[in-house]
């Protein structure tokens, strides 16, 4: 289905209503109606898909700021984990020594 263009509807009515400049306006009223009904859909219509459209725009430039936050972050924390990993020794689980349960006293 083609829909109108809002150009071609305000062509419509102006064709229109030259055409009936001299008639009363208790019969240009009713002729008029479908054509400024039509044009005023078509711009609801359009400023509605244009509106929606935007919406989708920004939240999908959200999330993808979402995520490349997110991305950086887990990155950034591989690093840290990374350099963890290489500045502390291996630790051996053998050569750990037992602590006593309690203190030893000292001598009197």
């Amino acid at each position: 289905m083609n829909a109108p263009t809002l150009p071609s509807l305000l062509s419509g009515l102006a064709a229109g209503a030259s055409a009936l400049t001299g008639a009363p306006w208790w019969l240009v009223a009713p002729l008029l109606l479908p054509t400024t009904a039509a044009a005023i859909t078509t711009l609801v219509t359009t400023c509605t898909a244009a509106r929606t459209e935007a919406m989708r725009r920004r939240h999908e430039d959200a999330l993808l700021d979402k995520a490349l936050q997110a991305a950086d972050y887990t990155t950034g924390l591989d690093h840290i984990a990374r350099i963890r990993q290489a500045t502390t020794p291996p630790t051996d689980p053998a050569a750990q020594t037992q602590q006593p349960a309690e203190p030893p006293t000292p001598p009197p």
